[in-house]
């Protein structure tokens, strides 16, 4: 399946876009530009995937990644680096979702190099938004079953509006940005029926005053989490929307994932580098039929 990098000019550019284009790669060629065959899109699934710092091998000019360079703490050469693309890689591969938030991605050619070593026929779109500590997002998804057409990037978080199917609907990754409740005002201004997915972790959450659910609530009652604090399941990364009640949400866990049958197999225990995928585990939503029209 060739991959080929295509540059998309927004049709709308929100004031508060960072910047005015949306980056695609392996899209499918007969989707770009137009939204012809998107009017039926049953059981729409997405998943949130917090990669926990997955920074290249190259000393960043704007921020201190020592620690991630080959003569840094960490040792972080560039079999390291390709063994963290490779598995995040057949984690997308696993899942098969249409849509991926990823957060802790450190640039675009690290976005890139997920997509090359995955199967999916993935379009991307990454902004370049933390200039701390090198974490940005990054939305994987599908061209035949959404259609992106404005960006917003906020303090840790980044807006993606677009259409599934018929339906507007803006996809906003969030890491406990303290920014969210303005731009959810935002989007629901004007009566406008925007349907909206939140993924990541929250700031003091309150959504639910906005019209959002928290549809991993159930699951965390239920002793389910993604990450292990203190010894316990917690449920660090959540998914809000207003769409509607889903088909299926919850933790993607598979038994690779694991280390030693008690959290998630991580790259790093403190110092020691045990080759795994991250200290979280993916979170996901299937919403049935709710955007088939």
């Amino acid at each position: 399946m060739y991959k080929v990098l295509l540059v998309l000019f927004l049709l709308s550019v929100s004031p508060l876009s960072a910047v005015a284009q949306v980056t695609g790669v392996g899209v499918n060629r007969g989707e770009v530009g137009k939204r012809e065959g998107l009017s039926t899109v049953q059981n729409l699934g997405i998943a949130y995937y917090n990669v926990d710092k997955l920074y290249d091998t190259i000393p960043s000019r704007f921020y201190d990644d020592s620690d991630y360079t080959p003569r840094g703490k960490f040792r972080w050469n560039g079999e390291r680096y390709n063994q963290k693309i490779r598995n995040v890689a057949q984690l997308l591969d696993s899942m098969q979702m249409p849509l991926v938030m990823l957060y802790g991605v450190e640039n675009e050619q690290v976005v890139r190099d997920i997509i090359e070593a995955s199967h999916g026929d993935y379009a991307y779109i990454h902004r370049t938004m933390d200039y701390t500590e090198g974490q940005d997002f990054a939305l994987l998804y599908y061209g035949e079953k959404f259609f992106p057409e404005r960006v917003s990037t906020w303090n840790k978080a980044m807006c993606i509006e677009g259409f599934v199917g018929e339906t507007r609907v803006a996809i906003i990754g969030n890491n406990r940005s303290t920014s969210i409740g303005v731009l959810l005002n935002e989007l629901q201004k004007d009566g406008d029926d925007t349907k909206i997915v939140l993924l990541g972790a929250p700031n003091k959450p309150n959504f639910e005053k906005l019209g959002l659910v928290d549809h991993l609530a159930q699951s965390e009652r239920s002793g389910r989490g993604n990450r292990v604090l203190r010894g316990r399941w917690e449920m660090v990364d959540r998914i809000y929307s207003n769409v509607g009640e889903p088909a299926s949400c919850g933790v993607y866990m598979k038994r690779w994932l694991i280390f030693d049958g008690a959290e998630p197999l991580p790259t790093f225990k403190g110092a020691t580098y045990c080759g795994g995928y991250s200290n979280y585990l993916p979170v996901y939503i299937y919403f049935g039929n709710l955007f088939a029209h």
